[in-house]
């Protein structure tokens, strides 16, 4: 009798999946299998060609290594900058951090494109910033936008609300008692956080990582928008698929950098997953 319940409730859950199952077939499985097949047809005929060609051209190289650069030093700023901020959030007690809460999802609703002119405005040839230091020193410097920092700093601002909102939510379940225990043992604050709070947070903080950096391996507005010569992966695809007409080769590149960025988020996955010990049958 339980077992035929158990059945049945696993059945029910196959069934309320179903149309999520079906939305992941069409909108990611299906068009990842044309672009796939697009990869192994080549003008040569069927097979590896155009793989072959991308792994022998330095320029996907340099692009590779610009994207991981990218993509790691904006993750470990927007880390930095977000761990704390979420703590504070979902910690304090003061009237302001939900302001601030709002404020740091802003980034969300806005695209790349516009993430870009914002840096344009502040850091560009005529941006606030050099315009400042032109009337301070009469010399403008910090004109960055079109740089790695002006990449960088439009990554990161990207990347804040996703950081953010992951690490909140694992910050809400920290038990008060825990921290209050800590506090009643004399711990100081930066103890408490450095040796309960951190480490509670661990899996939270490593999936966060793991979507900041594909969020960055995969960005394409702020790059497109502030790109002078840093060339980027994504970018490297938008041009082989509509300025060089190579839709082969901007296939072999897309389906190489999401197989890239699945391996990166399986592999924070398992890492975040909560250590499990082993029963003691004795």
């Amino acid at each position: 009798m339980a077992r035929t319940i158990h059945n049945g409730h696993r059945a029910t859950r196959a069934f309320a999946a179903l149309p999520f199952i079906l939305l992941l077939a069409a909108l990611l499985l299906w068009p990842l299998g044309v672009l796939a097949l697009r990869s192994l047809s080549g003008d040569t005929g069927f097979g590896v060609g155009e793989y072959l060609a991308v792994i022998t051209t330095p320029r996907y190289w340099r692009a590779l290594f610009n994207t991981l650069l990218l993509a790691l030093v904006s993750t470990t700023l927007a880390l930095v900058i977000c761990i704390p901020a979420a703590v504070y959030i979902e910690l304090g007690d003061s009237r302001d951090r939900r302001v601030l809460a709002v404020l740091l999802s802003i980034p969300l609703s806005l695209p790349g494109i516009v993430i870009g002119f914002f840096v344009i405005l502040y850091f560009g040839n005529a941006g606030v910033v050099p315009q400042l230091f032109e009337i301070l020193t009469g010399e403008r410097q910090l004109n960055i936008a079109y740089s790695f920092g002006g990449l960088l700093l439009g990554y990161v601002y990207f990347q804040i609300p996703r950081v953010v909102l992951v690490v909140r939510g694992a910050v809400a379940g920290i038990a008060p008692e825990t921290l209050a225990v800590a506090r009643t043992l004399g711990a100081a604050a930066w103890r408490v956080y450095l040796h309960v709070v951190l480490p509670t947070l661990r899996p939270a903080i490593l999936s966060a990582a793991a979507l900041s950096m594909a969020t960055a391996l995969g960005a394409f507005g702020t790059a497109a928008t502030l790109s002078r010569g840093y060339r980027v992966l994504p970018l490297e695809i938008a041009a082989a698929f509509t300025e060089r007409f190579e839709p082969g080769r901007a296939a072999a590149l897309s389906v190489l950098l999401a197989l890239g960025t699945t391996l990166l988020l399986v592999a924070a996955n398992r890492l975040a997953l909560p250590r499990t010990t082993a029963r003691d049958d004795s």
